[in-house]
């Protein structure tokens, strides 16, 4: 082995535009080699903090006067704010006709396609010597002292009168050696020639940055579709990635829902760069309106798609078929049906359900017979179920109505029709008859409740259509024992034994006659 001996003083290079510093390294046989070792540029500008002694058209030490003379402050000009950093700052304004700026020769070049960031503390003086309106600091690269070869970032007019810690990030498109730092006067002021007056301090270092684009693409809503992606414009390449969330390590990330990324990126001299970039979520959206059937089996249903947001064109699917621009499937069968809405990013895809009505059936139609032929008090009763409520009921070709009770018939051969809300109907026929062809009351004389199921109650047997009825039960001292105005309920004789009754039975027949029929009753036990 031989002993080698690093030299301390590194020599800078330019190397395709890119600044990389090599140390020298002398091999006691070999001679001379440059070993490949890259960093990343920081500059540092000297007294930063702009120390001097205060003085009207003073210049801090290691600056000089762009232009017209600046001043080293607190104490001039009735201006007292303190310094930010150190005990002194420097003061400029400028107008029109009259502009003041400092510079000063960088320690290393501002390499042009690189990308840099300074930061200073900037105040504004509403009163400096004249009256003035706003600040406005311009920063401009060049290779001579005062040199405006490139505007290289502003401030935009500011009026805080305390320290403002302000940010700039300088792309020179050329190679520079100087920077000067001015007050711009580009807006108007009414108060003066002087419009743009400020107070600056607290220089940081020139760092190189890395020049970067970032971009994304939106998620779909039930999908992670969305994309990041870095650019990176100035740096010496390869560069290192660290997307979060999610710890991804390329340039772009696909596959992303909605949501905020942040990526470091890292050049191999060194040189850090990143940001933040928001995927957002597709705005996309549909609405889905289903319209049925109005009556079972039908299949005259519609589904109709409201689409806004997203990316138009869009095209429609229904069970993965294509159906192109149209957003409205008609006559549609009954059931379970995916659709999809496409948009030049993507996709929603639902599953609609089209239910028509039940079928409307007649669950029930039975009738209750005429007293008696010359009675109108037979009924058709009807029992409906599915369809849309609520139903109607009528008689062939007669007046729809609610009552599900066809009522004051006469004996004979019907046809009914029963409806629902959206007009489904459905018919058949009923035969209402008469038992007896002649009308009369018959009272039984005995009865015998002992349990038999043979003449238990006493009760008149009832051929006619009879109202106002009421049937009384009197003992033999004529004392009420039963009493009842319903022609179908009875007396048991409870607890009684036998004995002679006597029974007042009165009604409206058919005609509306009134009618009495009594006489004697034996209960028999």
């Amino acid at each position: 082995m031989y002993p080698m001996r690093l030299k301390r003083k590194p020599v800078s290079l330019q190397i395709r535009g890119r600044a990389c510093y090599y140390y020298p390294v002398i091999l006691l046989i070999s001679g001379i080699i440059l070993s490949n070792i890259c960093y990343a540029q920081n500059i540092i500008l000297k007294n930063p903090s702009l120390e001097g002694a205060p003085g009207r058209d003073s210049i801090p030490a290691s600056w000089y006067a762009a232009s017209n003379t600046p001043d080293i402050l607190p104490g001039v000009f009735n201006i007292k704010l303190p310094a930010s950093d150190g005990k002194t700052y420097a003061g400029l304004h400028s107008g029109p006709n009259y502009r003041e700026g400092l510079g000063q020769q960088l320690q290393g070049e501002l390499l042009g396609g690189m990308a840099y960031t300074l930061s200073m503390d900037l105040a504004f003086a509403p009163s400096y010597l004249y009256k003035a309106c706003y600040g406005n600091l311009a920063i401009y690269g060049g290779n001579i002292p005062g040199d405006t070869a490139e505007l290289l970032w502003k401030s935009g007019v500011f009026t805080d009168t305390t320290w403002k810690r302000h940010n700039a990030v300088l792309m020179p498109s050329k190679t520079y050696t100087y920077l000067s730092f001015w007050a711009d006067p580009s807006e108007a002021c009414d108060k003066s020639t002087f419009g743009s007056a400020l107070l600056m301090d607290n220089f940081s270092v020139i760092k190189q940055v890395l020049k970067t684009q970032l971009s994304a693409s939106p998620s779909c809503k039930h999908s992670s579709t969305g994309t990041v992606a870095a650019n990176v414009t100035s740096g010496q390449a390869p560069f290192k990635y660290l997307w979060t969330p999610g710890n991804y390590t390329t340039a772009q990330v696909d596959h992303l829902p909605a949501g905020v990324y942040t990526v470091a990126i890292t050049a191999a001299n060194g040189t850090t760069g990143g940001g933040q970039v928001t995927v957002g979520a597709s705005d996309l959206n549909t609405k889905i309106t289903v319209t049925t059937s109005a009556c079972a089996g039908e299949n005259n249903n519609e589904i109709k798609l409201d689409v806004t947001g997203g990316v138009p064109p869009y095209h429609f699917y229904l069970d993965d078929i294509k159906a192109g621009s149209n957003s409205v499937f008609s006559k549609l069968d009954p059931g379970y049906h995916n659709v999809m809405v496409k948009d030049e990013d993507c996709a929603d895809t639902f599953q609609v359900t089209v239910k028509e009505p039940e079928p409307l059936q007649l669950q029930q139609a039975s009738t209750v017979s005429c007293s008696c032929s010359e009675t109108n008090d037979g009924k058709i009763v009807l029992k409906a179920a599915g369809g849309t409520l609520p139903y109607q009921y009528r008689l062939y070709n007669e007046m729809w109505k609610q009552d599900s009770i066809l009522s004051d018939l006469k004996a004979g051969y019907y046809q009914y029709e029963i409806k629902d809300a959206n007009g489904c109907s459905l018919g058949g026929n009923a035969n209402i008859t008469s038992p007896w062809q002649n009308c009369l009351v018959v009272i039984p004389s005995a009865f015998s409740p002992n349990g038999d199921g043979n003449n238990d109650l006493f009760k008149p047997k009832i051929y006619d259509a009879v109202k106002n009825y009421q049937l009384s039960v009197f003992n033999r001292w004529g004392a009420l024992v039963f009493r009842t105005s319903d022609p179908n309920a009875g007396w048991d004789g409870a607890r009684l034994q036998s004995q002679s009754f006597i029974y007042v039975c009165t009604f409206n027949d058919r005609n509306n006659e009134r009618k009495e029929y009594t006489g004697s009753l034996l209960l028999i036990k």
